[in-house]
């Protein structure tokens, strides 16, 4: 087993309530970070931006996770549903 962090953003936050976001997940090992998504019940259609220990982890802007992301023990994941570019709003971090 390892453990995770999966933080979820905008739109995205509702898969993690009552958590505020953030999850400490455990999970077997060679996990790959769309299967992530699928245990979280959340459709890739709805995600926009991901990111691996601040590397992104999406082929495209809105498209779907890359083949192959295996997680590994520690990784701090991070996943955005559409992001609302807006001066005053700021960006995700994690």
């Amino acid at each position: 087993m390892i453990v995770v962090e999966v933080c979820l953003f905008n739109s995205l936050a509702s898969y993690a309530a009552p958590h505020d976001g953030t999850l400490r997940l455990h999970l077997p090992e060679g996990t790959r970070a769309d299967a992530l998504l699928r245990a979280l019940g959340i459709p890739s259609g709805q995600v926009f931006a991901g990111w691996r220990n601040g590397r992104d982890i999406m082929t495209t802007f809105g498209g779907p996770v890359l083949p192959g992301v295996v997680l590994e023990q520690g990784d701090r994941i991070a996943f955005s549903g559409p992001i609302p570019f807006s001066r005053g709003y700021g960006a995700p971090v994690c």
